[in-house]
């Protein structure tokens, strides 16, 4: 046997016969673990195997890029607590630029007076038979106009913006007319009625109340006017400024009250139902706040605001005249003096939001951050307020000493044309 032939010998005896079937042929080096076991001990391997040609790979498709959420302008749907902001101010998706509500949501002008007063007798027997929702709307700083076309525009404008277009299609917006002049600062009638829009409309926008944009900033109230919590303020105590007095003070307020059954009977007989605790609780629920007014740079002096949390459920103009049976009264206290009601010339009107329980120098709304309106501090307007870090604006004096200065803006108690609540 030649070297050659003894090599291949050897070479057959190194391996048993099942080994020789399992052993991997060279060629096949490329082939899938899977595709070796498929092959049977018997079959033949092939020398030489093409691949099977690898399709083309195509480009993975990518999803479509979703555009970020928008705000849905749909009545129900506009949420402006829930809606981020930048530096006060929401800009909606149809470019709507807002005042964001502050913590707590905007305050609640506390209004002396009725949303009619002064209006055309013609108007308010003409208005109420509008069918349909209504509201009302008035202007930050608003006054009668003789020519309010710019204002109606402006107010349109936003409304529409705020409940859609579809919504105030047949939006109509009642410019009032005077029934005489008043000789007063910013006098009425300053109230538009708003009709012709679904109840959702008015629902969204009494809901909002307040509305601040760079155009326009509008107060929205329902058509029947809510009653007011403030009552009046007082004056000529000598309390200490603090948290004790008021509870102290709220105390004296309700005793006086109390002696006095003619308020509690008042009640009585004008709510629509009998409820032997109404007087009760609204008595119960009266509370005070105080607030520090200046007299000059260096001094101030502090009255204080009594409230009724849970007013009676009275009409409008019985309200203010149970009110104004308060406001007559004197409360005395045993060592703190008398304390008077600020009545007439003496009475707070804000000329911005209309609220009777501060002066136009106090009004928290363009203190707001973001607010739009211009403030209500300028030099032709500046009213008494603070010096004790809760508000800070210099007091001017008119000269009449009878007025305590500006933003003291006359209103008497219902005993006359400009009296609380008088229409």
């Amino acid at each position: 046997m030649t070297k050659a032939a003894t090599a291949s010998a050897q070479h057959m005896m190194t391996d048993s016969r099942d080994n020789k079937c399992a052993r991997q042929n060279p060629h096949l080096s490329d082939m899938s673990e899977s595709d070796e076991e498929g092959l049977s001990s018997t079959k033949k391997p092939t020398l030489a195997v093409n691949p099977a040609p690898q399709p083309t790979p195509q480009p993975i498709a990518q999803p479509t890029a979703q555009p970020p959420p928008q705000l849905t302008l749909h009545v129900q749907q506009l949420d402006l607590t829930s809606l981020p902001s930048v530096n006060g101010v929401l800009t909606l998706n149809n470019g709507l630029r807002l005042t964001a509500p502050p913590t707590g949501g905007f305050l609640t002008p506390q209004l002396g007076q009725l949303v009619w007063r002064n209006v055309a007798l013609a108007l308010r027997d003409k208005w109420p038979q509008k069918e349909g929702p209504k509201a009302w709307a008035r202007t930050f700083r608003a006054q009668y106009e003789e020519n309010a076309q710019m204002t109606n525009i402006k107010m349109r404008n936003l409304i529409a913006l705020i409940i859609g277009e579809a919504a105030a299609s047949s939006l109509l917006i009642s410019t009032p007319s005077a029934e005489g002049e008043l000789f007063e600062r910013l006098q009425p009638p300053y109230n538009f009625l708003i009709s012709g829009v679904p109840q959702s409309a008015i629902t969204r926008l009494t809901g909002l109340g307040v509305c601040s944009s760079p155009d326009i900033t509008c107060f929205f109230i329902p058509y029947n006017q809510p009653l007011p919590k403030y009552i009046c303020t007082l004056e000529c105590f000598t309390f200490p400024d603090c948290e004790g007095s008021n509870s102290g003070i709220a105390a004296l307020v309700k005793q006086t009250i109390r002696m006095h059954p003619n308020i509690s009977h008042f009640i009585h007989q004008h709510i629509p139902s009998p409820d032997a605790e109404a007087a009760i609780k609204a008595i119960d629920s009266i509370r005070v706040t105080s607030l520090s007014i200046a007299v000059s740079r260096n001094l101030s002096h502090t009255v204080w605001n009594i409230y009724v949390d849970s007013p009676p459920n009275l009409s409008l103009k019985d309200y203010f005249e149970w009110s104004n049976l308060i406001r007559d009264l004197q409360f005395t206290s045993e060592d703190y003096g008398t304390g008077l009601v600020c009545s007439e010339d003496r009475q707070f009107l804000c000329t911005g939001c209309k609220s009777y329980d501060h002066p136009t120098g106090l009004c928290p709304f363009p203190k707001i951050l973001g607010w739009f309106s211009p403030a209500t501090s300028t030099n032709d307007d500046t009213s008494n307020v603070s010096l004790d870090n809760r508000a800070h604006t210099s007091q001017n004096s008119r000269g009449n000493p009878n007025r305590g200065g500006r933003g003291l803006v006359g209103r008497g108690r219902g005993r006359g044309k400009r009296g609380r609540g008088q229409y």
